[in-house]
């Protein structure tokens, strides 16, 4: 992956901007020992006052968010605390927007390398979601290849992998259960059930 790889770019939608602009207004949130949530829907959606009452957390995910516009916001996302655990779940819009294997793997390589460079935060990757069949443009094939890379890119930067991926699949499939999820692709509450119960042991130790 060390090839250089032409990635066409996105174009961000205004809430990316909006969301950019309240980080900013922010940034002074991210303090010492705080745990810093980075990702697009499925990320911005998590209501974490709710599920992590007594941990400092920040949401800093964007709906609809690419890994190269993650990259873009990183600075401003990860603050300027010295001390802080940052989880990372990006990749599955690069999927969807018909972005290669090749293309998204680079994608998340660079995200990781600018995450070295600019903090020593303890970092978890997590691995992409399954999602329904309806979602024809995000390949389960494609996904469990990508995830298979960032558990490979987790044990290179000594970083953690929080495998995500199989507690939300429904039996015997390759697709997400019914049950955690509002429309084959983001969570609903009992998805951020399972997501937070599963933190809670390899995160938090509770």
């Amino acid at each position: 992956m060390k090839k250089e790889i032409e990635i066409k770019p996105i174009e961000k939608r205004a809430h990316w901007y909006e969301r950019r602009t309240k980080f900013i207004k922010e940034r002074d949130r991210i303090k010492e020992n705080c745990i810093i949530f980075l990702g697009d829907s499925i990320t911005e959606g998590y209501n974490l006052n709710k599920f992590f009452p007594n941990y400092p957390t920040v949401n800093r995910g964007i709906s609809a968010d690419h890994i190269d516009g993650v990259i873009d916001r990183l600075d401003i996302s990860l603050g300027d605390a010295e001390n802080a655990k940052l989880l990372i779940l990006t990749g599955i819009n690069d999927i969807g927007a018909g972005r290669s294997e090749n293309a998204v793997k680079y994608l998340y390589k660079e995200l990781t390398d600018a995450v070295l460079k600019r903090k020593k935060y303890e970092v978890y990757l997590q691995s992409i979601l399954p999602t329904s069949l309806a979602y024809k443009n995000c390949p389960p094939e494609m996904i469990i290849n990508i995830n298979t890379y960032i558990e490979e890119l987790a044990r290179e930067n000594n970083q953690s992998f929080i495998n995500l991926y199989p507690l939300f699949l429904k039996d015997n499939t390759k697709y997400i259960n019914d049950k955690y999820t509002t429309d084959g692709m983001h969570l609903n509450e009992e998805g951020y059930k399972i997501w937070t119960e599963h933190l809670n042991k390899t995160v938090f130790n509770k």
